[in-house]
């Protein structure tokens, strides 16, 4: 429970932390610099945590994780966590991905007072009958918002053609045939199981003073527990394979939108989960990022606009995609397909990559919030945190590159395309 601390980058940031005898981890970044401050309070619960074991096999129904991140903000007593913050000039928020559940907190003022009701209320659950049916109303109206927007359209049928088994294959907010079925009992267990404090974790970041903020965190009643909790999470046997290659939606859309993805078993692969993730982005970048003569060529060709490549990890898989819009989507597809084709990336194009990288590491010390969610994104993902990444850059080599691109599948490809609504029924 000793307080111990780090270097962040050899660049002067220092980083504090401790866990808790419960497992509570806790990572405090004071910037001498700063005034303001950024506090992340998480849980390593999302929406793919669908089947565990809890006295037997549980299956929730698909949505619960975001459905639970509605509720934390209403509590027993009647007050509103947005109203209390917001007293002391403070701003909150909250969200849920695929793997994790976060409460958010940043302003100037009573750090240790606002980060002392955080605590309190997302320990503090209240569920009733009449709440969680109110809440369904709320959500379902959420989730019929998304369904209209047509970048969610293709990232949610992306994933559904992509995976087989894993949850990600449905949405975050679940549907309405899903929410419907949610009872107080399915969230109660859900909180208990996952928002126990072996499971969660406290980023703070900016004008702080870590010592304070270890006394609270320590003396805070909600946390006393010394309890750790084994969570047994499903494992999933997910094939390599696509489960769909191509898809066609209507929308009201102009201009025809495509999103390409490709699925990588990262299992099949001996190397590192950092250095894999790092240099399927050197593969990106090198392909599709701003400066390749990819983008160049389909830009000003006409050929593309709102051109975006991404990254995503999901259990043992990494996706990668390619979005775009275009009226010439035939030519794109083709062009984006062979893009993968023996793939060749000089040593030169790697260490310019690097340096790229290393700079952006270097700005990015500076600023408190993109700081603290890339803590919580390796304790999410890697359970521990990168104290060195810009050495983990150095450390990227071509060989090491040019035998991972061998060994990379690229073959299990999924497409999905939104043509305007006036098309459908003409092919």
């Amino acid at each position: 429970m000793l307080m111990k601390k780090f270097n962040l980058n050899n660049l002067d940031q220092d980083v504090y932390y401790f866990t808790l005898e419960n497992g509570f981890k806790v990572y405090l970044v004071p910037f001498s610099n700063k005034k303001n401050f950024y506090a992340v309070l998480g849980t390593r619960y999302g929406s793919k945590d669908i089947d565990f074991s809890c006295n037997g096999d549980i299956h929730s129904p698909y949505g619960i994780a975001h459905f639970l991140e509605h509720k934390m903000f209403e509590q027993e007593d009647g007050i509103d966590p947005f109203k209390v913050f917001a007293k002391t000039g403070i701003s909150t928020n909250a969200s849920t991905t695929f793997d994790n559940t976060r409460y958010y907190i940043w302003g100037v003022n009573e750090l240790e007072k606002n980060l002392s009701f955080l605590l309190d209320f997302v320990f503090s659950p209240y569920f009733t009958d009449s709440n969680v049916l109110k809440e369904k109303g709320i959500i379902k109206e959420e989730i019929l918002m998304y369904e209209d927007d047509t970048s969610w359209a293709l990232d949610d049928t992306l994933r559904k053609n992509m995976f087989y088994e894993l949850p990600v294959k449905e949405k975050i907010a679940g549907t309405v045939e899903s929410i419907n079925k949610i009872t107080k009992e399915d969230l109660k267990l859900a909180y208990d199981t996952f928002y126990h404090p072996s499971n969660m974790f406290l980023v703070v970041g900016g004008g702080i003073n870590p010592k304070k903020i270890e006394t609270l965190v320590k003396n805070h009643e909600k946390l006393k527990t010394k309890e750790k909790k084994e969570i047994i999470r499903k494992t999933y046997l997910e094939p390599s394979e696509v489960k769909e290659e191509f898809s066609t939606l209507y929308k009201n859309v102009k201009v025809p939108k495509i999103e390409f993805g490709i699925k990588i078993k990262k299992e099949d692969l001996k190397i590192s989960d950092v250095k894999l993730s790092m240099y399927l982005g050197v593969i990106l970048t090198s392909l599709f990022g701003s400066t390749s003569n990819f983008r160049e060529n389909v830009i000003s060709n006409n050929i593309a606009t709102n051109f975006y490549e991404e990254k995503n990890r999901y259990d043992n898989f990494y996706t990668l995609t390619i979005s775009a819009e275009s009226d010439k989507a035939d030519i794109l597809i083709d062009k984006i397909k062979k893009s993968f084709v023996n793939i060749k990336i000089s040593k030169e194009e790697l260490e310019r990559i690097k340096k790229v990288w290393i700079a952006s590491e270097i700005r990015m010390i500076d600023n408190v919030e993109i700081t603290v969610d890339n803590i919580c994104s390796d304790l999410i993902w890697y359970n521990d945190v990168y104290e060195n990444r810009i050495e983990l850059i150095k450390e990227l080599n071509i060989k090491e590159l040019n035998t991972l691109i061998k060994e990379l599948d690229f073959s299990n490809q999924s497409l999905v395309m939104i043509l305007p609504k006036e098309e459908k029924g003409l092919f």
